[in-house]
């Protein structure tokens, strides 16, 4: 982004939810990937996901951001956060592998120790602490 360039920022992205309504998740999620359709046409250098478990977003970033790439061709694509408490990390590391070859290198993870539902779902994800 040019202006942007000229006031001495040198990248700008931006983060999305992807909610979706319970009775319709595909628009919501065509809406979000249209997003980062859009966002790559206005010039922006990436483009975020959230992912979280038990709500009307996205759960698998991998998964979604693996269908953003074969709808942009330039705009880095990112994940804010996955937390990596709910994750088998082989899986993980295999999803992520495969959406950044299908994004041709673009990806950008980000990960969280923690667990958003601890409370919730803890003791059946973790033994102990």
């Amino acid at each position: 982004m040019s202006e942007v360039a000229a006031t001495g920022i040198s990248s700008l992205s931006f983060l999305t939810p992807g909610n979706f309504a319970e009775d319709d998740p595909y628009a919501g999620l065509d809406d979000t990937l249209r997003l980062f359709e859009i966002g790559e046409r206005l010039g922006f250098d990436g483009a975020w996901i959230r992912q979280r478990h038990l709500e009307r977003g996205v759960s698998s970033a991998a998964v979604f951001l693996a269908a953003a790439s074969q709808r942009t061709r330039r705009i880095e694509l990112g994940t804010a956060v996955i937390p990596i408490g709910y994750e088998n990390p082989f899986r993980l590391a295999g999803d992520l592998a495969l959406a950044d070859a299908l994004s041709r290198g673009r990806l950008q993870v980000g990960f969280s120790t923690g667990m958003p539902h601890a409370d919730l779902m803890g003791h059946l994800v973790h033994e102990g602490d």
